[in-house]
């Protein structure tokens, strides 16, 4: 259920002195709901701190709030798509605040009307308050109160759900449709080039915002520019994307300039203005660092498609393998072909046996293969099921297990995707060395969410250099792609808002060791995600 309300989405961090100036802002605004997202300290130090924006929060007695309180650090990134993917399950719109964003008293009123009078276009992607301090001799001959460009802003923001929805916050995939698209970043600033780079080769941290500009400069879409500036920032010299000395502009609230509401000069379409577009490209032009003017997006590019051309799905770090027209299909793969019992597999389900599956557990092994692992869980569970694409190994642990063991209820074929059970039936569902042989790995985490009711456990191997190939493939043949560390925690963190990771560190033989961290010694990557902490379609409320 949606309404028309529009919601502020207000993102706090450690900075005390700046939030009390910015809820000040938001108190003039008269706003209607506002939900914070406050997230979690990083060290010892970030503790006390973010108690006293907690303690400040706790005291908003002006407007209703939804209060979402995270105990570790997830970055601004995570926090503003699981903020805004939060507020998207009730609403259509958003405006979103960070925690040094001061705006005008006119700003929420504006960006309301705005949001609503362009909320069927598809040509834009959101509205905001800000207007860059270019020279205000642009405007002269111009008829409009708002302008457009094709270039996302993060400082006082509004969009639609509509919007959202489109955005891939997946780098390796999203990667891919840069290379393929001849992608023109000029119209967005001379700083784009370099931000996409950064973003492209994995050295940007965090930049949800830049993922939000990428789409739309695939999707040739516009923000919504005000004429006058309605927005300042007080944190210019600290936090995620900011340096240690202010910049050479600053900004100030316009509001003398602005215009009665009722008077708002608000063009139907996207209108374009060669003064207007001139100018503001001249901000970003004059105030781009030179060291991103040093690779050009058109150098990353030529890369991708040049690895794409060699045969290979170039996602950032991540490369799938091309079946070979003189090699098997990996997906004709049997596990009945050779009966070995891989000593880390092992490992992992006594890790899953110990630790997460509890007495009286319904459990689900999806790949369960030739169904040692079966075994070992339905030494606690009161029922284990079992699933596999392979005809061969499902036949196999039929015979070998549903007659012999009593807690082994079903074991059935399934085509990779859809899991044939309905929604909540499993306590935990295991997945061990399986996800490195599925194509759409994504569709599969989701599965196996909507069928949990408490946990999925997730074993994969850690991509190391002994079994890596040349070219980036996996030596083992039959794994269409490895992770690491890093790949594996952002394409979880598109289901879940938090994972508990652990790691099995040991030679291929062992002797293992569960780790907490990850290391040099890692052989496997071990996650752990509760249904509790999904953030996809398949939500609802699960046990922890």
């Amino acid at each position: 259920m949606t309404t028309k309300m529009t919601p502020t989405a207000l993102f706090t961090y450690n900075r005390s002195q700046n939030l009390q100036i910015t809820l000040d802002c938001l108190k003039n605004n008269k706003i209607d709901i506002l939900y914070i997202f406050s997230d979690g300290p990083k060290n010892e130090e970030d503790k006390q701190k973010i108690k006293e924006v907690r303690k400040i929060l706790d005291q908003i007695n002006w407007v209703k709030t939804e209060k979402f309180y995270q105990e570790e650090n997830w970055g601004l990134s995570e926090s503003v798509i699981f903020g805004v993917n939060k507020v998207f399950e009730k609403y259509d719109t958003i405006i979103c605040i960070e925690d040094d964003v001061c705006v005008a008293n006119e700003f929420y009123e504006y960006m309301k009307a705005f949001l609503e009078r362009y909320r069927d276009n598809p040509k834009l992607a959101g509205v905001t308050g800000l207007r860059y301090p270019f020279s205000r001799e642009a405007f002269k001959n111009y008829s409009y109160d708002v302008f457009f460009a094709p270039r996302f802003s993060s400082w006082g923001w509004g969009t639609w759900r509509r919007f959202w929805e489109t955005i891939d916050f997946n780098r390796e995939s999203i990667g891919g449709k840069i290379g393929f698209a001849k992608l023109d970043t000029k119209p967005a600033g001379a700083d784009m080039e370099g931000m996409i780079k950064a973003l492209i080769d994995g050295s940007l941290h965090g930049g949800w915002d830049v993922y939000c500009g990428v789409t739309m400069l695939l999707n040739k879409q516009y923000f919504v520019y005000p004429t006058w500036n309605m927005v300042e920032n007080t944190g210019l010299t600290e936090g995620t994307h900011s340096g240690p000395k202010a910049p050479p502009w600053r900004l100030r609230w316009e509001c003398e300039r602005r215009p009665r509401i009722e008077e708002l000069r608000l063009p139907d379409s996207v209108v374009s203005h060669a003064g207007v577009t001139k100018a503001f490209l001249a901000f970003f032009n004059s105030n781009q660092n030179p060291k991103t003017q040093r690779k050009t997006l058109g150098v990353v590019v030529d890369r991708v498609k040049r690895l794409v051309a060699k045969g290979f799905n170039y996602l950032g770090l991540e490369i799938k393998r091309k079946i070979s027209n003189n090699k098997p299909d990996p997906k004709l793969y049997s596990t009945t072909d050779n009966h070995q019992e891989v000593p880390c597999q092992k490992e992992a389900y006594y890790l899953a046996l110990n630790k997460y599956i509890k007495e009286g557990d319904v459990v689900l092994d999806v790949g369960m293969g030739i169904g040692y692992g079966i075994g070992i869980l339905s030494i606690l569970a009161k029922e284990v099921y079992g699933i596999d694409v392979d005809s061969k190994a499902v036949e196999y642990v039929k015979k070998e297990f549903v007659e012999k063991n009593p807690k082994v209820s079903k074991i059935l074929k399934y085509n990779g995707y859809d899991i044939p059970f309905e929604d909540n039936k499993f306590d935990v569902v295991t997945c061990i060395d399986v996800i490195e042989h599925v194509e759409d790995y994504d569709r599969l985490i989701d599965e196996m969410l909507r069928v949990s009711k408490r946990i999925v456990f997730i074993q994969t191997p850690n991509r190391r250099p002994e079994y890596t190939n040349p070219d980036g493939t996996p030596k083992n043949y039959w794994h269409l792609r490895e992770w690491s560390f890093e790949e594996f925690d952002r394409i979880l963190k598109k289901h879940v808002v938090k994972i508990d990771w652990n790691f099995i560190d040991g030679p291929y033989n062992g002797p293992f060791r569960i780790s907490k961290t990850i290391s040099k010694n890692t052989l496997a990557l071990t996650p752990v995600i509760y249904k509790s902490d999904c953030v996809s379609k398949t939500a609802s409320n699960g046990e922890r």
